[in-house]
């Protein structure tokens, strides 16, 4: 018998994206199953849906996304923004849990899985990527470099992040290969998994209107019409069934976000305010440990992005653009709580993130080393915050 060929199915689980994902899943999986143990539920509980051994990947957000797939959107408008409320969450995420419990399978178990395969998604999209762009030795270095992310822990919840960062990489890859149709519907698939998914689509249409063949603002078009498509149709389904199309922007001044675009001026003084209360009572809360968190990632991500700024040449770029984007559209709700996962959606940074791991073998290892110990304490952290 023929022994199989190295690049033909059998091996299929040694190309670096299968390797990365293993390794890096196998070890979130094996610290939130510790911490779950050793931890107990998280702060605020989690939905009966979540199995005890998973309770520190289960808490959070995603009790919010059960609850609206088993009991649809809130119909109490009277008190929105005040309070805590489904309202402030796109569909997606809600839509694929509605499917499991649809054919009687745990919601949250059938989203985990779906959430870690779309990670592999992201990984493999990535890799593709990267080779037809910088070559095989760059696509190795930003799988690892991927999947190692830390905040890709969040890639390994019953989260958004793995699905919309698997929907803006493989868009991406369409649009290079001049698949512009399909990369917008994956762009607007993206678009309805969180506010700012739809950023996904200035991505696409960039590298569309780059194409010099003819018709090229027709390209872009159909590549970001999907997108304001389905953003359009949902708002327009939140007003006639709730009342406002701008319901779930309303929502989230609950979790102390102004508006997009004008929250640095209406939300932002009086957050700034209140961590200088605390920090003149010499209080360290939970509150506080989140945001050092997202202020740590948040300086690398903008380190990251003045060096992808120096290679690709400035705005011009889609892939400086749309990671600009990416954290400037958060940023400008007037606060930094969240921005170590949000983050995760400016993919390109990776490519200097990379580049610079792997000049030399001995930060390589220490940076590995680094991972490692960051998904570890982020992985416990969920116990008392929220990611």
């Amino acid at each position: 018998m023929s022994r199989p060929q190295p690049g033909g199915a059998a091996a299929w689980w040694r190309t670096p994206p299968v390797a990365a994902w293993a390794t890096s899943r196998a070890l979130v999986l094996v610290v939130g199953v510790v911490c779950s143990l050793a931890f107990g539920v998280p702060t605020r509980g989690v939905d009966p849906a979540v199995p005890g051994w998973l309770d520190q990947l289960g808490g959070w957000d995603t009790t919010w996304y059960l609850d609206i797939a088993r009991n649809g959107y809130a119909e109490d408008m009277g008190q929105v923004g005040e309070v805590f409320t489904n309202l402030a969450f796109f569909p997606l995420l809600p839509g694929v849990m509605a499917a499991f419990l649809a054919v009687g399978l745990n919601p949250f178990v059938g989203t985990l899985v779906v959430s870690n395969l779309a990670f592999l998604g992201a990984i493999a999209g990535l890799h593709a990527l990267t080779d037809r762009r910088m070559g095989p030795q760059a696509a190795l270095r930003a799988s690892w470099t991927l999947a190692l992310l830390p905040p890709a822990v969040y890639c390994s919840m019953a989260y958004t992040e793995g699905i919309a960062l698997m929907c803006a990489v493989l868009a991406a890859l369409l649009a290079v290969r001049g698949r512009y149709a399909l990369a917008g519907v994956v762009a607007g698939v993206a678009a309805l998994t969180r506010p700012t998914g739809g950023i996904v689509a200035l991505l696409v249409g960039m590298i569309a209107l780059q194409d010099d063949a003819p018709g090229r603002w027709r390209r872009a078009a159909v590549a970001v019409l999907p997108s304001v498509a389905a953003v359009g149709a949902f708002l327009a389904w939140m007003a006639v069934a709730r009342g406002s199309a701008m319901l779930p922007f309303e929502a989230q001044r609950a979790w102390d976000r102004g508006q997009l675009g004008i929250g640095l001026v209406t939300a932002a003084p009086e957050e700034i305010r209140a961590g200088w209360d605390l920090v003149r009572e010499g209080t360290l809360t939970a509150a506080w440990h989140a945001t050092a968190r997202d202020l740590a990632f948040l300086a690398g991500y903008l380190w990251l992005l003045a060096r992808l700024w120096r290679s690709e040449g400035g705005l011009r770029s889609p892939w400086v653009a749309y990671s600009a984007a990416v954290l400037a559209v958060p940023l400008s709700s007037g606060t930094i709580t969240s921005m170590a996962r949000f983050g995760l959606m400016a993919f390109p940074l990776v490519w200097p993130l990379a580049d610079w791991v792997g000049e030399d073998r001995r930060r390589a290892r220490w940076a590995a080393a680094a991972a490692v110990l960051l998904i570890v304490l982020l992985v416990a952290q969920l116990t008392m915050r929220s990611p």
